[in-house]
């Protein structure tokens, strides 16, 4: 099966790619010079402190040649001991031979000799600091990827064997990169910068999400937890546990179809139910991060490929303890003193009150104990759960108090108050200058509507619902928009794009679905999202921070029916059902409580086309009308090209037409106005002296809106537009009127269209 960097065009393309994103990235280049400096001491220092035990511990442990921590093995029992020095120090002397297969028997032995030797010593090879060490050394042979699973990937993403030796995996990928790129050049950092091109390569093809990769300088061993909020709610149960992750993982080595992968699972457990099967896979790949699935193809991560040669549970301590909610928490427990099952499930119900049932809670007890981590024992004449050896270590890894799940709120009054504690809207004061900058020159917003906006949306402590109304173009949406980004303008104050989201509503909607995703009706194991969903886990995930939501001409729709349970949920920061389909088959959870920090806005026209709003809507919305329109405020007159004369005719009349019209509610906005101007301008540029251009556009862009029964106010408005017309020569433009005022006359109604 061929890799994603086999074909040399596809690799040459992604190497330019991962060039220009390391010389955009600062973190990237601070890496590069102390990887420099770096290898110059392994150089010029290293052959002088080959007996220097300080020295060498400092070498092993802090270096700084990867961009993965520096692993948890301790490498003090190797160094300290003479045999071991004497060794090493021999090796590194040893001269490299010129004969490129030579070279690689010689580098591939002391890499098996470290291996075992460090293990012997160390009880477990530090492998990541063995290939940091190896690399420093000898760079024209290695790359900076430390881990070996990811080192493998990528060596089989460019056409290499998942089997290949390490030794000779780094040599084939810097051979590969060499022949794309061409020699290094004479800048004294591009050896350095093609050393760590390869990790650059692989984090653009894995689609890694570790967070123990983020940044390239970070050398600490220390893992990073993601708050609980984020993390897997526990782990699902299956027939045999970590031994049957172990004997899928040579299947998949070199990637099974999802048919394939179903036969797998089937032979290790016949008697699993069909229903079942996406469940399993999904264990694999998300709850272990064991595989990744391109395209229709499974193949094994980083991850997996390191598990599959090793066999050893420690390949997964920092996925589990970071990202899986509940195994810091029993490991933490237990580092302190045994207890027993039955309280173990009730204290991790307490982690997590959403665990309604001990279900969950033990099959994580479960798999604490197939990866050996804890064991039964009798204590004080009763069984009770102990931490093994290995379950001391991964403890020790837990450098963090482990985090619970928030409480859920009991009463109205508790649910606002906890809302309150997070949600943070900036100084009106503040706002209102960001909103000031953003606008000026370009629009002219009434700051008695941004106040009631802003009021609006944020008096309440979890319903933030906004609805403005009013005539086409008159700065709905404008406003909408503006004030959004002026209110998720970040601290350096760049706009934050990903806290707005513009959601043209459309006409159909007559359920959740448009808003709140579905499942996919042609493969059932998949969900189907939706950009407010995307935009309302977001703001789920980050508490702290308004998100906004503009449903654009939210009545082409009934509200009532795609927002209904939106609108019970913002009401007492309720929960969000979204799909029953099996714990953690998809990256939607199942539910999600309704974020106290979003807020939405809705603009509406009310016309023959759209729908009124329900007593359900309008009980829960803030509503703004749009209605009074300065034609004079409208800021393009200021910048319009237009010959003097002709601009202020044009004023004039669009001033008496929205006067004559308010009275029935058919004048037009700062849109049409634009627009006006904007025709004559370019009319100008084509027939200067042609005086029917104003005409033109008056009867295009304002009479066709004019309908109407009889009524006063409507003969009225007729009358009056009349008038106005004929005041300033619109000749055409009082014919059409004229025309409709003698249906209206004869017929009781009058419109443009006939």
């Amino acid at each position: 099966m061929a890799g994603k960097l086999e074909n040399d065009v596809t690799l040459k393309f992604q190497l330019d790619a991962a060039q220009s994103d390391a010389a955009a990235s600062k973190g990237a280049q601070e890496w590069l010079h102390r990887l420099a400096a770096f290898l110059i001491e392994a150089k010029t220092v290293l052959p002088t402190k080959l007996q220097d035990v300080d020295y060498l511990k400092k070498y092993w442990d802090d270096n700084p040649v990867a961009a993965l921590g520096m692993g948890s093995v301790k490498t003090a029992p190797a160094l300290t001991d003479q045999g071991f020095r004497d060794w090493f120090a021999e090796e590194v002397m040893k001269p490299l031979p010129a004969d490129p297969v030579a070279a690689e028997a010689h580098l591939t032995e002391f890499y098996n000799g470290l291996h075992d030797r460090t293990k012997a010593l160390c009880d477990r090879t530090p492998i990541l600091k063995l290939n940091r060490v190896l690399c420093s050394l000898y760079p024209d042979h290695f790359t900076t990827i430390a881990d070996r699973g990811k080192l493998l990937y990528l060596h089989k993403e460019m056409g290499g064997r998942g089997s290949d030796h390490p030794v000779r995996a780094h040599k084939a990928i810097r051979t590969r990169i060499d022949l794309a790129l061409g020699p290094v050049g004479q800048d004294p950092l591009e050896p350095v910068r093609r050393l760590c091109l390869p990790w650059a390569l692989y984090e653009r093809i894995s689609e890694d999400d570790s967070d123990t990769t983020a940044d390239p300088i970070n050398t600490t061993s220390t893992l990073k937890p993601l708050p609980a909020t984020m993390r897997r709610k526990g782990l699902t149960p299956i027939k045999g546990s970590f031994q049957t992750l172990l004997g899928f993982l040579p299947e998949l080595s070199e990637g099974v179809s999802r048919e394939e992968f179903t036969d797998i699972i089937r032979q290790a457990n016949p008697e699993l139910a069909a229903s079942s099967i996406s469940t399993n896979i999904n264990v694999v790949s998300r709850e272990f991060d064991l595989c990744k699935r391109d395209g229709d193809t499974y193949r094994l991560s980083a991850r997996g490929i390191n598990l599959l040669q090793t066999q050893d549970p420690d390949e997964l301590a920092d996925h589990l303890l970071t990202k899986i909610l509940g195994f810091d928490h029993v490991l933490k427990a237990l580092e302190k003193a045994p207890e027993t099952k039955s309280n173990l499930v009730s204290f991790l119900q307490e982690v997590y009150p959403g665990w309604m049932s001990g279900y969950i809670p033990t099959s994580l007890l479960g798999w604490l104990s197939s990866l050996g981590l804890i064991e039964v024992a009798d204590i004080a004449s009763k069984k009770q759960l102990r931490l093994t050896e290995r379950g001391k270590h991964w403890a020790e890894l837990v450098t963090w108090t482990p985090e619970s799940m928030p409480k859920q709120a009991d009463t109205v009054a508790e649910i606002k108050a906890e809302a309150m504690e997070f949600v943070k809207p900036p100084p009106f004061a503040e706002l209102t200058t960001r909103l000031t900058e953003r606008v000026a020159g370009k629009l002219v917003l009434n700051p008695s509507l941004v106040q009631q906006l802003h009021a609006g949306l944020w008096f309440h402590p979890i319903r933030h619902f906004a609805v403005l109304t009013g005539i086409s173009g008159s700065g709905k949406t404008q406003l909408a928009q503006n004030y959004a980004m002026a209110l998720c303008t970040s601290e350096n104050q760049h706009d934050d794009q990903e806290r707005v989201r513009v959601i043209p509503v459309q006409p159909g909607w007559y359920d959740p679905s448009p808003l709140l995703g579905y499942v996919n009706p042609i493969q059932e194991s998949s969900y189907r999202t939706a950009p407010f969903l995307d935009l309302l886990l977001r703001a789920a995930a980050d508490p702290e921070r308004p998100y906004v939501a503009i449903l654009d001409e939210m009545n082409l729709s009934h509200p009532e029916q795609y927002l209904a349970p939106v609108l019970s949920a913002m009401e007492t920061h309720g929960w969000l059902d979204l799909h029953q389909l099996g714990e953690e088959t998809v990256p939607v959870p199942r539910r999600v409580k309704y974020p106290a920090n979003l807020a939405i806005i809705g603009t509406l026209n009310m016309d023959e086309t759209t729908h009124g709003l329900s007593d359900k809507v309008l009980d829960r919305a803030f509503t703004l009308e749009f209605w009074n329109i300065s034609v004079q405020d409208f800021p393009g007159w200021a910048s319009t090209s237009l010959a003097v004369p002709l601009k202020e005719k044009t004023q004039a009349v669009l001033t008496a037409l929205v006067e004559a019209l308010s009275p029935v509610r058919q004048h037009f906005g700062w849109r049409t106005i634009d627009d006006v101007l904007s025709y004559l301008t370019f009319y100008a540029s084509i027939a200067p002296n042609d005086a029917a251009a104003l005409d033109d556009v008056i009867y295009a862009k304002v009479l066709p809106k004019l309908r109407g029964e009889t009524s006063m106010k409507f003969q009225q408005a007729l009358k009056d537009a009349h008038k106005s017309l004929a005041d300033h020569g619109l000749t055409r433009c009082c014919a059409k009127v004229k025309s409709m005022q003698d249906d209206l006359t004869i017929t009781g109604s009058a419109r443009f269209w006939r």
